[in-house]
C-alpha cells in the first residue's frame, strides 16, 4: 500500500435490526483481514449510557486493532432528538480523528470484494472520488465468498450517488476543504451521503473513479426494502440537488469536544 487508508465506521449500541452487531462484527473481520495496514475507526454515537457499548465489544475482539470514540448523548441533543443516531455527524468524528492520507467512509454491513481491495491498496491519486458499486445480497448469507453465487444477490445498485453513503473515499485535504458530511438540515438523514457527492462533482469539479463493487447485507430495515422510517430518516423527497453547498462550521466533528479515556475507551465528553 503506498498510502495510508483510514476507514470510518459508525454506530450505537442499539443492535439496530437485531443483528447490528453480528454484521459489525463480521464486516470488520473481513475487511481487517483484507487491509491488514489500514487504520479502522469506529464511532459510536449517542449510547444508551444503561447498556454495555457495542464499543467495549469490539475491543474484546479486535483489541488495539481497532479505534474507538465514544459520543456523550449531550452532543447528541445538540443536533437532533427525534433520532437516536446520526450516521454523518459520526462519520465526521471519525474524519476528524483519522491519520490516513485517504479516508473511506462506509457502513456496519459491507464487504470488499477482492478486486476493489487491491485497487484500494495500488497508487491512490487527490482530487478524486473514489466510489465502489454496491452488491445487495441476502441477509443470511453472513460467510461471504467471491465470486458471489448468483442466487445470493438481490440487486445491483447503479449510479454514483446510489448509495454512495457505503463507500466513499477521498484523500485528507479534499475531506477538509468539503469540511466532511453537511451538518446542516439535522432532520435530514436520507441523501445526506447524496448530496457531498454532488456537491463534489459541481462544485470541486472532480472526477469519479470506481474501485470495483462491495456487498451489502440486506437487513429488514434496509431502504432498499421499502422500509421508510420517516421520523428517522427526513424528507425521501428532499432535493439535495438544490439545497445549495454549505460549508461546516470549523469546529466540524466535534473537534472542540473534550476527551476522556474511560475504561480504555476514548469519549468525546
Amino acid at each position: 500500500m503506498t498510502e495510508k487508508i483510514s476507514i470510518v465506521i459508525t454506530g450505537r449500541n442499539d443492535n439496530y435490526d437485531g443483528d447490528f452487531d453480528e454484521r459489525l462484527a463480521l464486516s470488520l473481520s473481513f475487511n481487517m483481514k483484507s487491509l491488514p495496514e489500514a487504520e479502522f475507526i469506529f464511532v459510536e454515537w449517542n449510547p444508551y449510557l444503561d447498556r454495555e457499548l457495542t464499543s467495549h465489544k469490539l475491543m474484546k475482539v479486535f483489541g488495539d486493532r481497532l479505534k474507538c470514540y465514544v459520543v456523550h448523548p449531550k452532543y447528541h441533543d445538540q443536533y437532533y432528538k427525534n433520532d437516536g443516531f446520526l450516521e454523518y455527524p459520526a462519520k465526521n468524528v471519525g474524519i476528524r480523528k483519522s491519520t490516513g492520507d485517504f479516508i473511506l467512509c462506509t457502513n456496519s454491513d459491507v464487504v470488499y470484494a477482492p478486486e476493489t481491495v487491491l485497487k484500494m491498496k495500488s497508487f491512490l491519486k487527490k482530487k478524486v472520488i473514489y466510489r465502489a458499486e454496491r452488491i445487495d445480497i441476502r441477509a443470511d448469507y453472513k460467510r461471504v465468498h467471491f465470486p458471489i453465487n448468483p442466487k445470493f444477490i438481490l440487486e445491483y445498485n447503479k449510479g454514483v450517488t446510489n448509495a454512495c453513503g457505503d463507500f466513499l473515499m477521498l484523500d485528507r485535504d479534499t475531506w477538509n476543504e468539503i469540511t466532511g458530511y453537511c451538518e446542516e438540515f439535522p432532520c435530514q438523514r436520507l441523501h445526506k451521503d447524496s448530496l457531498i457527492v454532488h456537491q463534489l462533482l459541481e462544485e470541486f469539479k472532480m472526477p469519479v473513479e470506481y474501485l470495483g463493487f462491495i456487498t451489502h447485507w440486506r437487513h429488514k430495515s434496509s431502504w432498499s426494502n421499502g422500509f421508510v422510517p420517516c421520523h428517522r430518516l427526513g424528507d425521501e423527497h428532499w432535493d439535495w440537488k438544490k439545497s445549495g453547498y454549505v460549508r461546516n462550521k470549523p469546529t466540524w466533528g466535534l473537534t472542540f469536544a473534550k476527551e476522556e479515556v474511560i475504561d480504555g475507551l476514548t469519549w468525546l465528553i
